[in-house]
């Protein structure tokens, strides 16, 4: 049985339609879902889901997306 890992990381609400459209991009490497979603709310976190074998490349990905990551 494989364990999935996770991470969930913050952009802001205008940048979310390029995350996702990076993700999608790289398919089979992550799942996604936008978690706890507030309609006014200026943020938007999103639950990555993968496979351990997958880390490396996912936190390479996230290391390349700084710039619409929110800390």
């Amino acid at each position: 049985m494989i364990h999935a890992k996770t991470i969930t990381i913050r952009t802001k609400k205008e940048d979310s339609a390029f995350l996702y459209h990076v993700l999608e991009a790289n398919e089979g490497l992550t799942a996604y879902s936008t978690v706890n979603q507030v309609q006014h709310h200026p943020f938007r976190d999103v639950q990555l889901i993968f496979s351990p074998e997958c880390e490396g490349d996912v936190r390479a990905l996230l290391a390349d997306l700084t710039d619409i990551l929110v800390p």
